[in-house]
C-alpha cells in the first residue's frame, strides 16, 4: 500500500521539487556554512503548510509567540478592541479599509531609513539606524519556531458588500500542534556517528517542547493537550503532551522558582516520544497523517462560495 501524500504535493510535481531544492539548500556548505536552524524553516514551513493545505481553517504560524511580553500587546483599551471587531462598518468612501496606499513624490520618510548625504569631503556617508532588536532581561516572552492552529470564525459583512479585516471575526485559535527545529548536526558524520548525534540533539528540542508546552497550559487553562514534534534538520519525532504531564513544571513557571532558572536542569517527564524518522520516508508521511487526522479532528470549516 502507497504511503499517504500530503494534500499539498497530490498532483502538485512542483511543491515535491521544491522540497528537495529546500532540503538541498539547508545542506549546503556554501549558503548555509554556519550549518544553522533557520535554514531548515523553508523546509519545515513548507512540510507544515502541505500537510494542512486542504483544511481551510487550520493555519501555520512561523515564530508564534505563546507566552506574551506585556509591552507587545497592542495600545488601548481590551475591551474597545473586542467591541471593534465586533462593530459593522459603513463604506463610506473615504478609503478606510484601502486595496493600494499611495506614496505621494516627495513624501517623507521614516527618520530611521538610510540616507546618503555628501558630507563636507564630498563622500557619501550613510545615516543608518543603529537600533538593535534585544531581549528585554527576564522577558515574559516565549517564541515557538511554528505553531499549527485551528481558528474558528463567523463571517461579518458590512453594508455595501465591503470586509473588513478579510470579513471575519476570529472567535477561537486552537493551538493544536508545537514544532521546535533544531541545527542539523556535523555534516561529515555518518552511520553510528550521525545516529547518536541526532539522538543527543533531539533530545534537547524535545525539552525545548516541554517547557513550551507548560507555557502553554498556562496561558490557555482550558487547554488539556497539544501534539508536538521535535526536529534536527529534516530528521525528527513526535509525542503527545497532556496537562498533567507538565503539571510541576507549570508550577515552577508560576512561581517564578528561581530554581527552574537556575539549577533545574533539564525537564524529566515520563513522556514516549516516536521513533526518529526522515522526512520524505514513506514511514515519515504515514505519521504526519496521523498529526494530520487528529489536526483536522479539532474541527473543519466549510470554505464559502463567494470566497
Amino acid at each position: 500500500m502507497p504511503s499517504w501524500t500530503l494534500p499539498g504535493r497530490k498532483d502538485a510535481p512542483n511543491m515535491r521539487y521544491k522540497a528537495i531544492l529546500e532540503t538541498s539548500f539547508a545542506f549546503s556548505y556554501t549558503f548555509n556554512p554556519r550549518n544553522l536552524e533557520y535554514h531548515w524553516y523553508p523546509l519545515w514551513n513548507q512540510t507544515l503548510s502541505d500537510m494542512v493545505s486542504d483544511v481551510p481553517n487550520v493555519i501555520v504560524a512561523p515564530q508564534y509567540p505563546i507566552w506574551f511580553v506585556p509591552q507587545d500587546d497592542e495600545d488601548g483599551d481590551e475591551d474597545e478592541r473586542d467591541k471593534d471587531d465586533d462593530m459593522e462598518y459603513e463604506d463610506d468612501g473615504s478609503g478606510g479599509d484601502p486595496e493600494e496606499i499611495h506614496i505621494m513624490s516627495g513624501e517623507s520618510l521614516s527618520k530611521e531609513s538610510t540616507v546618503l548625504e555628501a558630507d563636507n569631503m564630498g563622500e557619501d556617508v550613510a545615516e543608518v539606524s543603529f537600533a538593535l532588536t534585544v531581549p528585554e532581561k527576564d522577558a515574559r516572552g516565549v517564541i515557538v519556531d511554528f505553531s499549527v492552529i485551528n481558528l474558528s470564525g463567523v463571517p461579518l459583512k458590512q453594508p455595501g458588500g465591503k470586509m473588513r479585516y478579510g470579513g471575519w471575526r476570529i472567535t477561537a485559535a486552537n493551538i493544536g500542534l508545537l514544532v521546535e527545529v533544531k541545527s542539523f548536526v556535523s555534516r561529515s558524520l555518518t552511520s553510528a556517528e550521525l545516529e547518536k548525534a541526532i539522538r543527543a540533539r533531539i533530545t534537547a528540542a524535545c525539552d525545548d517542547l516541554i517547557r513550551q508546552a507548560a507555557y502553554l497550559f498556562l496561558q490557555d487553562p482550558n487547554k488539556d493537550s497539544v501534539l508536538a514534534i521535535a526536529a534536527v534538520g529534516q530528521w525528527w519525532c513526535n509525542t503527545k503532551i497532556n496537562r498533567g504531564d507538565v503539571n510541576h513544571i507549570m508550577q515552577l513557571l508560576a512561581a517564578k522558582d528561581p530554581l527552574f532558572q537556575i539549577n533545574f536542569g533539564p525537564a524529566v517527564v515520563p513522556l514516549k516520544w516516536t521513533k526518529v524518522l526522515r522526512l520524505g520516508v514513506a514511514p515519515s508521511n504515514d505519521r504526519l497523517r496521523t498529526i494530520y487526522n487528529s489536526l483536522k479532528s479539532i474541527g473543519v470549516l466549510e470554505t464559502p462560495v463567494d470566497v
